[in-house]
Order: C-alpha cells, then structure tokens, then sequence
C-alpha cells in the first residue's frame, strides 16, 4: 500500500547528464542481470487536485544477478523516499542522483525496492495528464518509448532486459483503471485504509494479471473517467476468442465509429493469424484514443495507445478512416514482431518499424475494403522516406545508435517508410512464402526474448537458400541514400534503336554512380488509344508514331492503355533491355510498374511530356508512382517548379482518389511557399487557388473530394496574405471563408460548394484564414472558441490567436513558445501553429537571433520531445533574409561542435531545406 505523496524524508532530485544510457552501459548491465519481475504499485489517488503535481510509485524488482558487483536502475523522479537491496537500507541522498540509483548486487537472487514520487507530465512523457476542457475531467495515460518508463518506475529501461510485471493502481473510485492484462481484483478502499488524502474522495485499488514477459517500454497504464465499448472477436483459424475493447475520453464517446474500429481489428486479428503460426500471445485486446499523444499509436501488448485526433468529431473522409485503418494494422502486426520478439538494442529499432510499416500495409490491402491501400503508401509513406534519405544527415536503415538519444531522433522516415519499401522489395525478392515462413521461424526462435538483425536474416537465409540475402541486406541495409533510375532510350524514326537502365546513387559526386543496390522491377509500356484489357500485348505502331510525331502525348485520342510490360533486374550502373529494341516507341515508359522497388524514378522527356497531360488515364497505382516521379523531380531541381505547378493543379481538376489528391495537395503546399521566388508566390498562389474554386462548383454534394478541396481552398486562401484585397481571386477565396463562417456546423452550404456540410474543423480553418487576411479578430475567435468548448477547440483558438497578423500577437507567441514551461505539448504545438500562419510583412524578423541565443537552451532545460518542437517548429526559415538565417545556422552548428547530436541532426535538416528552397527559386545560399 502506498502513502500519499509530500511527506518529509525525502531526497530531492540533483539533476545531472546522466539521463542518457548509452549502449556500452545497457549491454554492461545485461551480461551482469537477468530480471525476472517487477511489482509496481502506483497511487493515482490524488490525480484529479490539480495542486497534486506528483504521485507515489513503488517498485519492488527480482533479479538475479551472475556475480558480485555493482549496478544502477533507471528513474526519473523529484523524490526518492526509501531504497533497499536485499533488506538493507540504503540511504537515497547517497545512491539516488536524480535519474539513477546506484546499488551493489550479490551473485544469485537479489530483490530491489524502490519507494519515490514521479511527477505528473504535461509533455507526453512518463505519466501524461490531461484536464478536458469540455467538462474538467482528468485523464492519465502512460507513453514510454524508448525510454520513459523510467519516469513512472525505477526499472532497467532497456529492451532486451524482459520481466514480468504486476501493477496496483490506486484510483478515483470512479475511474476506470487499464493496464496490459485484465484486472483480477477491483477492492473500495476508505482513504483511512488506502493512506490517502479525504478530500480525494473514495478510492478504489485495482490489481492486474502477471504480465508475460515485455521490455519496460511496452508497459502501460491509463486511469480516468473513460467511456469504454466492449466486444470480442473470435479468431477464424485457432477459434481464440479475444476479448475487445475501444476506450475515449467522455466528451468524444458520441463520436467513436466503435464498429468500424471494431470490423478493422477482427479484420486484422484474423489475416495475422492466417500468416503467423504463433497466436495472439496477449490475451485482451484493448485500444484507447488518448489526448495530446505525441505519437500515432504505441503497440503496448494488450492496451495499444492512439491519438484521440483518429476519434472524428467532424467529419471524416475514406482516406481518413484509411490511415486509421493502416495504423490500427501497424500496431497490431507489433504484437507479434516488437512485443513477443523485441530488438536486443535500439540499432534494430528500423527492423520492428519496418517490419510493423510493411505488414500493416499488407494487410490493409489484403484484408479491408481498403484493397487499393498500396497507392497510399506508394506516396505517403514512400514520400517521407525519399525526402529523408536525401538530407546529409541520412542514414544506413541499419542505424548507429550510441545512446537512448540518439534512438529517441531515428523515429524517422528511414527507419519506418523506407525499411517498409525494403522489406517490400525483399519480399518480392525471395518471394512472399519464404518471407513468411523466414518470419515464423523467427517468432519460434526467440518468443518473449529479444534477438538481432542477424537472427532475422539467419531465419531468412534457410527459407530462401535459393537466394543471396546477405549480399542483399549489405546492399540495402548497410548504405545511405536513394537509387535514382531511369531509362536512356535512342529511336530512330519512332522505332526503339537502343535501351538501357541506368542507375545512379543519390549521394555520388557528379558522374559517378555512387552505390549500385539489385533491383527487381516491372518496366510498363503505355500507348496511344481506347482503354483495352491490360493482358493486352500489342504495340500499335500508327497510334504511337503519331503521339510521339506530335511531341510525345499532345495527340493521345482515346487516351493511354497498358500494352506491354517487362520484368526487370539490375545491380550494374547500365542495364541493357534488349526487348525494347525493334519496337515503336511508346508514348510512356513507366518504371516501377506495380511499385515493388524503392527508387527515385526518372521520367525520360517524351514520358514526362505524357504523363503531365494524361496521369488521369492510368490506374492510381501508376497515378501514384507519375506523382511521385514529379514530386522527386521538383524537389531535386529536374523538373521547373512552374512546370509542376501546371502540372499538379491539372490533376487537382480531376483526380479523385483521396490518397493522391492529398499527396498532390501537399506538395503543392510546400512548392507554394517554399519552392518559389517570394515575387511570384501570390500570382501562383492565387491560380491554385482559382482552379480549386472552380472545381468546387461541380463537386458532388457531401463527397470526400468536395469536402477536401474545400479545406485546401481554406489554406491557399490564407497564403493570399499581402496579395491586393481587390484581386478577384483573392476576394472570391475570402468570400468562401466568410460563407463558411456564416453557416452553423452540420448545416450546407447553397452557393460555392453547393451541399458541403460545415463541421467544426472547417469553420476553425475559414477562420485562420481571414484572421491571416485581418478580416477576423480576437473577439471572432472568443466567439468560435465559446462555440466549440472542447479540447480542440482550445487548441484551434490558441492557434490562431497567435497567427493574427500584429506584432504583439506574435511576439507574445513568440514569448509563451518560448519561455512558458507549464504549456503541454499541443499548446506547444497551437503556438508554433500559429507562428508559422502566413504573414503580409516581416514582422518578426528580430525573432531569428533570439532563436539562435535560445537554442542549447531549448535543448538543456525541456525534455526531448518540447525540445524538437521549439528547434524545428520556430526555425526561422520564415524569415524575409533566408541567407543570413542560412549564415546563423552555419555558424551556430560550427561554433558548437559538442551540441548533442540529435540537436544538431535537426538543424542540419532545417538548413538543408532552407538551401534548397534557395536553390530552387534561385537564390545563392550562404557559405
């Protein structure tokens, strides 16, 4: 039982930089312990007093130790009450330095107890604790990866050191109490009886199963007054019945799909069992929507964590319900790779990722109406991946990872979306049969352990003897950057003379080819004429000679049809494709057909030329992978950003599935306000915008395309900032905004996008919009923000408070972001909103030096996650004299050579974005 924190006796923290284990100090510890169980007892008693600002933890550890020696266990905490080893003693001022406490262990069994209190969080880390502002309700939920575990209990907090865990929570009798396993026992308690403060009211103690054995970081528990649906799935193969459970905060319990999330995960539940002979290890199956997450979702074993923003108060559109879909399904393929086998060290972090990335993909696609899942990823996922593998700081997917640190930066687009390429492309390599059976192997080997890269290829190697994993994985998984592929095509007269393949490495000086990686792809032929059946081989050589004659696609009649394709392999700098040779050149020659290979495709001129003026005619699959070529290609400087601008305002006219309109909105997004000149930014702004408008018009009544159009139309009406308030444009988007702001949410609109229903999110974006413009002020946004009060709401208002366009209102922004510590993650995140909102003039240009004086600041005094928002959210690439930020951030990184690396990885990102920009829209960067 534990007593109420803030009694006297205990040692305070004295904070110091030892929060970061390294791995030589995590690998020191496995070869001296095993650990065999935790018993946590934590008093969540006092949650609901705001006044409380910690909680009292109690962790009783068995272990045992191969020798005599000497040891530490992780803790982050203000206080540490008692510590004892073996019945002894030891006195917490001595042993305890505020993230450690050191202890001595004898050869054999040993039994370590821990009494502190932990501190609530307002950062996500640890214990997060959150106030609704729709009712005043607390909830409390934990979130531990990589390594924050520590912040609630003293633990080894290192994945391969597995235990057993029981937890005791003591809770608000009204509250509901969720933890890994299912309770077995829920006793009333008097506060007499339970040690706590009376006017707590009653209590309740809730104690858990014993857990299998996980690695600390999986652990969770969530306590408050959350609404909960309940229901169970029985598995189609084994007949397992899992009981299920969906769980919000009361005041977005109206507005929980509990079938839909329900339908997916039996759905899910289901192909994982078809594909793993393992079944589900965890027993229930709870997933829980909780607010200011700052992740996605979290794959703890039997009580999976989500953000609440996939609870759609407003209304959601199929590509939103998809990524819901695509993510319960990434979490849940963690059950089995990362919860039952776990990496030994966070360096195999990608292959759990990865592995999760790909296998939630597969059975998105495999398993759910989403069957066309794959085009999403095609562009959503594989877009993240090319851009962070071209930054300096890119890296080998088999990542070094020195320290906790370091693991806490390489959540990134490498480890998730281009290891989940990878292993896509791998499958296709040694086939999908070998790959499973590789992967049960694995999951037989090393169940509730954790294992290494080399035990997964090992697996690998046995199910697919036929082929060179190894020389594959050096190839993909030991190098840096992205292959760049394209086709060198001579004709003479519309007839193919010769063909080749051509890759270059990303990162290889001018000329040189750089890493060459073993492709395995489908090269598609595409001519000029009516739709006909895909199986259908022939060239028709007229059509073709015509279309290419005319300036390749100006002349396409029917429009484009598949008519051949060719299965390809390549690991040399030149490829030749002798099947090509003879034939009529085709009007487009797209490689990558079916999207098996990770590459940075390049179009050849004549394909490019077609694609831009007829991508609508192919299936969304290859849409995907044109739109990606093009995204590439603007990006890398290939293709003129006005080009590409034509080019994807054209696809904006027609294109209607929800996960390419998306990709195409956000990179027109950025091209907009980075990639061009700041002269001709409202000119093009103003043309997307035009378009968007008139498209609108048209749209069905309540489609997911209207509706999303609609939301774009709100932003690139705020980029009209500073354009003349007369321009017929500007003033017919900023009509659009005032429309939507006059009619009540769940009502339609008559005039402009005739049947759109307005929704709260909505309204809150038409408002930014003219608050941009100072169409709108503080008392419109006190009225928006009194008619939506809920946690959103709050949000939404915070934002676009700071984003009016005065100096004091950024300033002040400017102020709280940066000074203000008691602001939780997403009051963070609303300020930085609202700084990065377009702005008409430079009003914050003295804003930059105090950035660049805030910075080891930002990083020495916040926890991790504050501390990379305020790093790249304030970075002033906003700034009007983006040479002299690109000087600031050169001399910064120079004159600071020790600043930790994760700190500096991030500034040399947001510097290389800033220099392409400048490149872009021709400007000479600094240095």
């Amino acid at each position: 039982m534990l007593s109420a924190p803030g009694r006297r006796g205990e040692h305070a923290t004295v904070t110091t930089m030892t929060t970061n284990l390294t791995r030589a100090e995590a690998e020191a510890r496995s070869t001296l312990l095993t650990v065999e169980h935790y018993a946590v007892d934590l008093d969540l008693s006092g949650a609901a007093d705001p006044r409380v600002t910690t909680f009292g933890s109690r962790t009783t550890v068995d272990l045992t130790a191969r020798a005599n020696g000497s040891t530490f266990i992780d803790l982050i905490a203000p206080s540490v009450r008692a510590v004892s080893i073996n019945g002894t003693a030891l006195d917490p001022a001595e042993v305890f330095d505020g993230t450690r406490i050191r202890f001595s262990v004898q050869e054999g069994p040993n039994r370590l107890i821990v009494l502190a209190d932990a501190a609530y969080s307002r950062s996500g880390e640890g214990m997060h604790r959150f106030v609704d502002p729709a009712d005043g309700l607390t909830y409390l939920y934990t979130q531990y990866e990589p390594t924050d575990a520590r912040r609630v209990a003293a633990v080894f907090d290192q994945p391969d050191l597995k235990a057993a865990y029981t937890f005791q929570v003591l809770a608000p009798a009204a509250w509901t109490v969720l933890n890994n396993t299912a309770a077995e026992s829920v006793t009333d308690l008097s506060a007499e009886a339970a040690g706590t403060r009376p006017a707590h009211g009653p209590v309740r103690m809730h104690r858990f199963a014993r857990t299998l054995p996980m690695s600390s970081y999986l652990t969770c528990v969530c306590a408050g007054p959350y609404a909960e649906v309940t229901g169970e799935h029985r598995v189609a193969r084994t007949g397992e019945v899992i009981p299920l459970g969906v769980h919000v905060r009361k005041s977005l319990a109206p507005y929980v799909d509990a079938e839909d999330i329900l339908r997916v995960t039996g759905q899910g539940l289901d192909f994982f069992h078809s594909i793993f002979r393992t079944a589900y290890p965890w027993g229930k199956y709870d997933q829980i929507f909780v607010p200011e997450y700052n992740l996605g979702a979290m794959e703890n074993p039997g009580l999976v964590t989500f953000t609440d923003h996939y609870i759609h108060r407003d209304r959601a559109t199929r590509a939103d319900r998809e990524a819901r879909a695509n993510t319960i399904l990434h979490e849940m393929a963690h059950m089995w790779f990362g919860d039952l086998v776990t990496m030994t060290w966070w360096d195999d972090l990608w292959l759990k990722e990865s592995f999760a990335d790909f296998m939630g993909g597969h059975a998105l696609a495999s398993a759910t109406e989403y069957s066309d899942g794959w085009v999403s990823f095609a562009l959503r996922r594989k877009d993240w991946a090319y851009r962070q593998d071209q930054y300096p700081t890119s890296h080998p997917i088999v990542a070094e990872i020195p320290d906790v640190e370091a693991a806490k930066l390489n959540f990134d687009g490498i480890t998730y979306a281009k290891g989940a390429s990878v292993l896509k492309a791998l499958v296709e390599y040694v086939g999908e049969e070998a790959f499973l059976a590789g992967s049960n192997a694995y999951f037989d080997a090393h169940a509730y352990g954790s294992a290494r890269l080399e035990d997964f290829l090992a697996a690998l190697d046995e199910a697919a003897p036929d082929r060179d994993v190894r020389a594959w994985a050096a190839a993909w998984l030991q190098t840096r950057g992205t292959s760049e592929l394209r086709l060198e095509i001579e004709d003479q007269e519309g007839t193919i003379s010769s063909a080749h393949l051509v890759q270059r490495d990303g990162f290889a000086p001018h000329g040189e080819p750089g890493v060459l990686r073993p492709h395995r792809l489908t090269l598609a032929a595409f001519d000029a004429g009516s739709s006909a059946d895909p199986t259908d081989t022939e060239v028709e050589g007229a059509d073709v000679a015509g279309a290419r004659s005319a300036g390749g696609g100006d002349d396409l009649g029917g429009g484009l049809r598949l008519t051949r394709t060719w299965d390809v392999e390549a690991a040399d700098e030149s490829t030749e494709l002798p099947d090509l040779v003879g034939l009529h050149r085709p009007v487009l020659l797209l490689l990558n057909h079916g999207d098996q290979d990770y590459a940075k495709v390049r179009l050849d001129e004549v394909s490019e030329q077609t694609a831009a003026r007829r991508a609508a005619d192919l299936d969304p699959l290859d849409r995907a992978i044109v739109i990606s070529a093009f995204a590439n290609a603007v990006r890398d400087g290939v293709m003129p950003v006005p080009a590409y601008l034509r080019a994807a305002t054209g696809l904006l006219m027609t294109e209607d599935h929800p996960g390419i309109l998306s990709s195409v909105m956000g990179t027109l997004s950025t091209a907009l306000d980075r990639w061009l000149p700041a002269a001709e930014r409202i000119d093009a702004v103003a043309a997307v915008l035009d378009a968007v408008l008139e498209a609108l018009e048209t749209e069905p009544a309540g489609s997911d395309r209207q509706l999303s159009l609609a939301r774009f139309a709100m932003g690139l009406c705020a980029r009209t900032a500073g354009a003349r308030g007369s321009d017929r444009t500007v003033a017919a988007g900023r009509g659009f905004a005032s429309l939507v702001l006059q009619t009540q949410p769940g009502a339609a609109l008559t005039d402009i996008a005739p049947g759109l229903v307005v929704d709260h999110a909505l309204r809150w974006m038409a408002l930014r919009a003219l608050v941009v413009l100072g169409w709108a002020d503080i008392e419109d946004i006190d009225a928006e923000a009194g008619l939506d009060r809920t946690g959103s709401g709050a949000v939404n208002a915070a934002m676009v408070r700071a984003a009016r366009p005065l100096a004091i209102a950024r300033r002040t922004a400017w102020g709280e972001a940066t000074r203000d510590t008691s602001l939780s993650n997403d009051m963070l995140s609303a300020r930085i909103g609202g700084l990065n909102a377009p702005a008409p003039h430079p009003m914050m240009e003295d804003c930059v030096d105090d950035y660049f004086s805030l910075l080891e600041e930002f990083w020495s005094t916040r926890p991790i996650e504050i501390s990379r928002r305020l790093v790249v959210g304030l970075y002033p690439d906003w700034s009007s004299r983006p040479r002299r930020v690109a000087s600031r951030t050169e001399d910064w990184l120079q004159q600071h050579p020790d600043a930790p690396a994760a700190q500096r990885r991030l500034l040399i990102e947001a510097l290389d974005d800033l220099q392409r920009a400048m490149r872009l829209h021709g400007e000479a960067s600094a240095g």
